[in-house]
């Protein structure tokens, strides 16, 4: 892991220096969740399940704004081209990637899930331990599918609106499962009833993991 490793610290450098990506991922969504308050009523009780949804719309929509910079950024210039020349195997190059996407969610969800509480009411912040571990499962997930689906259009000139119309349709199961567990965490519903679907979360991401580990060769180097 010593070369992915590099190729994160890479990565990160570069981010911390412009701030392009994490920016842009925590003001839209910060911008959804005032928006949507707004939309909801200033001060009304939400429901565990709508105050779920909202969240989630915030932090995947913003997930996706830093999705297609990670790797767009290795296709200007071709300097993808210098990475698989280089003596780091395009699997090396896939974990790289997928741990930086999966950092820069959880960046922007440090900001996220604190002004959330603050907007919606801070009755849901007593359920903070369970709720950090669905995000980071449901991080897990995003991030390898999203890196996978970034590096197939990658390069394209519609980045910007193709990586969404391919990804959404794979990753709806997903975004359903993470509102549904998070929904009955909201509610105080006893964990024996939500488990399954915690489960089918992480296998979702362990499964999409070893997918990309295996087609990702063939994506980056067609691309």
């Amino acid at each position: 892991m010593r070369d992915a490793l590099l190729i994160v610290k890479k990565d990160l450098l570069t981010e911390f220096r412009k701030k392009e990506s994490i920016v842009s991922m925590v003001f839209f969504g910060f911008l959804l969740l005032v928006i949507l308050n707004i939309a909801m009523g200033i001060g009304r009780e939400l429901d565990g399940e709508i105050a779920a949804g909202i969240l989630w719309v915030s932090i995947i929509f913003s997930a996706v704004l830093g999705l297609g910079r990670v790797l767009s950024q290795e296709k200007e210039n071709r300097c993808i081209d210098g990475l698989l020349l280089s003596p780091v195997e395009p699997e090396q190059i896939y974990a790289a990637k997928t741990m930086v996407n999966f950092i820069f969610m959880v960046v922007a969800e440090v900001v996220l899930i604190p002004a959330f509480f603050v907007f919606y009411g801070d009755r849901f912040a007593r359920h903070l331990p369970m709720l950090v571990v669905v995000v980071l499962l449901v991080n897990l997930g995003f991030s390898t599918v999203g890196t996978l689906f970034s590096a197939i259009t990658a390069g394209t000139r519609r980045n910007e609106v193709l990586l969404p119309l391919l990804l959404f349709p794979v990753i709806t199961p997903l975004i359903a499962l993470a509102v549904k567990v998070t929904g009955s965490l909201f509610e105080d519903v006893p964990y024996r009833e939500y488990s399954s679907w915690l489960y089918v979360i992480a296998a979702f991401g362990f499964i999409f993991s070893g997918v990309g580990y295996l087609l990702f060769d063939y994506v980056i180097k067609e691309g």
